[in-house]
């Protein structure tokens, strides 16, 4: 567990300073002589802090294990996320407390990115972005010993746009394949995983000040395939995340 909060710590630390550069940058576009000025955000720009209710499904899809040591479930989690340009974290958990009476979750999971503009204009923005995740993923069963911990390495690229409607609403739009390993604590290759996952945020501006309200929906699928099949499973959750955006 001390290795999840070290990764999750330095992940932190990092969107923090994303998110503070970001804010010196829009600072800099209002005018002194303006008393109170109001953010021209150029798309694509503002960091995102939210809280979502995610529903997943873990299915175990090989043929070894046995019907105790299996760790299915379909089933509520928690995930706090701060999306910010250039870099995404977020921590997942799920257990008694939301809903989840036979198996206990936590996700970590990070993103860096780069998004290259195909189409660049004042209202619209098309680009292709080039990212590389890495998350640790961790199923307990209660009853038992069973358990499912995978961290990966995946990278991917797709398509992502951004839009801005009048001056008050901007919606964006993202969806990315992504492929690469998967592996145990203690070892250095254990399979593979490919993973889909898209997403899409519509931020309603200058609603607590100069803040955003943020109503966004994710979906991702991981495929996992590791030596044996023991760890052979799929998960597919849906999330529904509020947040603010600055």
């Amino acid at each position: 567990m001390n290795l999840f909060l070290r990764f999750f710590s330095v992940l932190l630390g990092s969107a923090l300073l994303f998110s503070f550069s970001a804010q010196e940058l829009q600072a800099q576009m209002f005018s002194i002589d303006d008393p109170e000025p109001q953010r021209q955000r150029i798309l694509g720009s503002t960091t995102v802090l939210g809280i979502g209710w995610e529903l997943g499904d873990f299915t175990y899809q090989g043929e070894g294990a046995t019907e105790a040591d299996r760790l299915d479930f379909n089933d509520s989690v928690i995930r706090l996320r701060l999306d910010s340009p250039g870099l995404d974290i977020s921590l997942a958990f799920g257990g008694a407390m939301t809903g989840m009476n036979d198996n206990s979750f936590v996700n970590i999971a990070g993103r860096l990115y780069n998004n290259f503009p195909v189409k660049r204009e004042e209202s619209l923005l098309i680009a292709i972005p080039i990212q590389l995740t890495t998350d640790l993923m961790q199923v307990r069963q209660n009853a038992s010993e069973a358990e499912f911990q995978q961290s990966s390495l995946v990278f991917g690229s797709g398509l992502s746009s951004a839009f801005r409607i009048g001056d008050r609403f901007s919606l964006s739009l993202k969806a990315t394949p992504n492929y690469g390993f998967s592996f145990s604590q203690g070892s250095l290759f254990g399979g593979s995983l490919f993973r889909v996952d898209g997403n899409t945020a519509l931020l309603i501006h200058n609603v607590f000040g100069n803040y955003a309200l943020s109503i966004g929906y994710t979906f991702d699928y991981r495929n996992y395939r590791i030596e044996g099949d023991l760890n052979d499973y799929d998960f597919a959750s849906h999330n529904i995340t509020i947040g603010i955006g600055f």
